[in-house]
């Protein structure tokens, strides 16, 4: 009997925390509220917003009031935000939405649709950087990943560190099953930024099946005027605590090519805190004599680069390097180009 997608309840949660995006907001509601072929509720959170946000929810309120769930809570992050949306959500499926990002409606429908008809855990998609004028090309996905079907989370983990290595992290191109999230209290971490780095490798490995599907419906603003900005110390310290999370995992964990894909992470993610430590955000020294200690531990089973090995010797040195390649990680972020 083939499989007809609307004989199944299609159920989806789409959580938008929103916190002082009046400029962007109308422009990303209106492509969630074009979606015609799903069952859809679109949760509104605002995040303390003291701008118009809240006026523009209201007034999509109105437009939509059986589609529309408004929260207002006090500012308390991402985090705090999307983990609202997720206690309230009725979806059988949840997508997160960044309010000042939006998506292609028939290409987010297709995906949804097909991740559904899978019943995966997590359907992973794509997603375009964008700026006014100018759209990207769809982010690097190797072919193993677009032909691997219907995988564990550890699997799909591993295959993403496979040459050529396509991790990325990001939420907001995927679903989640709900009961997935609740039954692994899979809530994002209040008490970090890189919130989405620490939810995606922990909900892979407690996921039972993954699955690529080959769409890129999610537009990635990237916004006039940030061309660069300074990395907080909170986001170092909060990337040096999530390798530190991982690395209690990995302990934990006896799946081998489990153990090799959180090795290769730590160590990639390790490395970035090093970085941008040496070029200018704070005691380099101590993480330095941390990440030896995590590659003695790790570099048996981690994919390790040359720039890795390196890296436990002397940071001068791969930092150099990459200074004169035009690729430093410093404690300035840069918008990607495209």
């Amino acid at each position: 009997m083939s499989f007809n997608y609307k004989e199944i309840i299609m159920d989806l949660s789409i959580i938008v925390p929103i916190y002082n995006v009046e400029e962007y907001l109308s422009e990303c509601l209106k492509s969630l509220y074009k979606i015609s072929n799903l069952r859809y509720e679109v949760i509104l959170v605002n995040d303390g917003s003291k701008d118009n946000s809240y006026k523009i929810m209201e007034e999509f309120k109105e437009l939509y009031p059986n589609k529309t769930v408004i929260i207002n809570k006090e500012n308390g992050g991402l985090s705090s935000a999307r983990n609202a949306g997720i206690k309230v959500a009725k979806g059988k499926y949840i997508s997160f939405i960044d309010s000042d990002d939006f998506i292609d409606t028939d290409e987010f429908e297709k995906f949804v649709i097909e991740g559904i008809k899978s019943r995966v855990d997590i359907a992973v998609g794509n997603m375009r950087y964008y700026s006014p004028g100018r759209i990207g090309e769809p982010l690097f996905r190797a072919r193993r990943i677009k032909e691997l079907g219907v995988v564990t989370g550890i699997e799909f983990l591993w295959n993403l560190f496979q040459a050529p290595k396509c991790y990325r992290e990001e939420v907001v191109d995927d679903i989640y099953r709900k009961d997935f999230i609740i039954k692994n209290r899979l809530f994002f971490n209040e008490k970090i930024v890189h919130e989405d780095s620490e939810f995606t490798t922990l909900a892979y490995l407690r996921a039972k099946k993954v699955k690529y599907i080959d769409k890129a419906f999610y537009f990635y603003r990237q916004r006039e005027g940030s061309i660069m900005n300074k990395v907080s110390e909170k986001s170092i310290v909060s990337l040096e605590e999530i390798c530190e999370k991982l690395f209690v995992e990995y302990k934990n964990l006896m799946n081998k090519n489990g153990r090799e894909a959180l090795a290769s992470l730590i160590l990639s993610f390790y490395s970035t805190v090093i970085y941008k430590r040496y070029n200018g955000g704070g005691d380099y020294k101590r993480v330095h004599r941390r990440y030896k200690e995590l590659y003695r531990e790790l570099k048996k089973e981690a994919q390790s680069n040359i720039e890795q090995k390196l890296l436990s010797f002397s940071i001068f040195i791969p930092n150099t390097i990459r200074k004169v390649l035009g690729k430093e990680i410093s404690n300035v972020q840069k918008v990607p180009k495209f």
